[in-house]
């Protein structure tokens, strides 16, 4: 067994694992970004509004949340290994239908399905990285993650708009069903990472009251609210992208793509950025953060409508800070709650989830002219994560956060 591993996996190896959470992390952004560039085009098939074909991101990204609260919890209890396999064959199935709908209600049932199973697979995880992996190598397995992960938002969307434009936009969610099968055969051939004596015991209900012992640590609660504050402008701009980019700047689907992709290209440094910046106080890091994006909210503010290149290049670095987030909150977080690692995930991937889907709702509902509204949103959100951060800084002390270099 390699050192860094606490249960060996002798069908899988330390690649196998590796590859298995990296590609349970990677269907978010498949889910959302593959039919995207499709998005303007499916509310004409559907004789629909905008608001209405943006509820099938909208409610995937609410039960996405849900899924992952969820099956965070009941993985604690019954094991790592059947529930994902049960999130996998949910989220393949709910696929295939999204890809059959003949009308955008059902299409959107089935996205709260797609979207469940999604959570559970996310959430079970980030679990195992904890379970599996120990020391530093758990934050450099979720940085690898994240690494390949983000080459999901790149690819998607270009590989989504050659399939919308060769097949059509039900053919972008059967390559979806298609790519996580890849996944089912990993986690068929893992061994359960959580030893039965770990397990929660009890009754579901107690199961889930886990949920609250992790948020009554009160440096885990706080610095949680601090760190998902950048997914808010994150997800306005995955929400409203197709909608800036072929409306508002006049560009074609695959026009759109390259852009989209360029941004998300972007965020591939993210996590080289942060297998750096975790050397420094995690403190510093979280002001880092919050301070690009105010910078770039404003410039986006000032000159976004300028052209869509200068669009893009302003909110490239937010897409960056966004991607050293996810792997430095997540550590920090699990490392924060000494037991019920699963809840923790859940509440640490729910919350994430949960306020991107703010982000959604509200570019949607306040603006027209999402260019403004989304650096508006960027200074928001990059103001109120700054106070957090010092209000956290004040009440736990500078050493509160010192279990990210353990």
């Amino acid at each position: 067994m390699n050192e860094d591993m606490r249960v060996a996996q002798p069908r899988l190896g330390r690649g196998g694992m590796i590859a298995l959470i990296t590609m349970c992390n990677a269907i978010a952004p498949l889910s959302t970004d593959m039919y995207m560039p499709a998005l303007p085009d499916m509310a004409s098939y559907f004789h629909t509004t905008d608001a209405v074909m943006n509820m099938t991101l909208v409610v995937f990204f609410l039960f996405f949340a849900i899924g992952m609260l969820v099956f965070g919890p009941v993985s604690d209890r019954i094991g790592r290994r059947p529930s994902m396999l049960g999130g996998i064959v949910l989220y393949v199935l709910a696929s295939v239908a999204c890809g059959l709908a003949m009308n955008v209600y059902f299409l959107i049932g089935m996205r709260v399905l797609q979207a469940i199973g999604a959570g559970c697979m996310v959430a079970v995880s980030t679990a195992i990285v904890k379970d599996q992996f120990t020391g530093q190598t758990q934050g450099t397995v979720l940085a690898i993650a994240q690494a390949f992960s983000v080459l999901g938002p790149v690819l998607a969307p270009l590989i989504g708009a050659q399939i919308y434009r060769f097949f059509s936009w039900r053919a972008d969610f059967f390559m979806q069903a298609l790519i996580t099968l890849a996944a089912l055969t990993l986690a068929l051939l893992m061994r359960e990472p959580l030893p039965r004596e770990e397990r929660l015991e009890g009754s579901m209900l107690q199961t889930f009251g886990r949920l609250g012992a992790v948020l009554r640590n009160s440096t885990f609660r706080r610095f949680l609210l601090c760190m998902v504050m950048i997914q808010i402008p994150m997800m306005a701009y995955i929400s409203s992208s197709s909608y800036i980019y072929e409306n508002q700047f006049g560009l074609s689907s695959t026009g759109y793509s390259l852009y989209f992709a360029a941004t998300a290209l972007a965020s591939v440094l993210g996590p080289a950025v942060y297998v750096y910046v975790r050397r420094l106080n995690s403190y510093t890091v979280t002001f880092l953060i919050y301070g690009s994006c105010l910078v770039f909210g404003l410039l986006i503010f000032l000159f976004g409508h300028r052209a869509p290149g200068f669009f893009a290049l302003c909110f490239a670095p937010i897409m960056i800070t966004s991607a050293v987030s996810r792997p430095f909150g997540t550590s920090i977080l699990l490392n924060l709650q000494s037991g019920d690692t699963g809840s923790a995930s859940s509440l640490s991937n729910f919350s994430f989830t949960l306020s991107g889907t703010v982000g959604m709702l509200l570019i949607t509902s306040l603006w027209t002219d999402y260019i403004l509204g989304i650096a508006v949103l960027a200074m928001s959100a990059a103001l109120a994560g700054g106070l957090l951060g010092l209000r956290l800084r004040a009440k736990a002390g500078a050493s509160a956060l010192s279990v990210f270099r353990k």
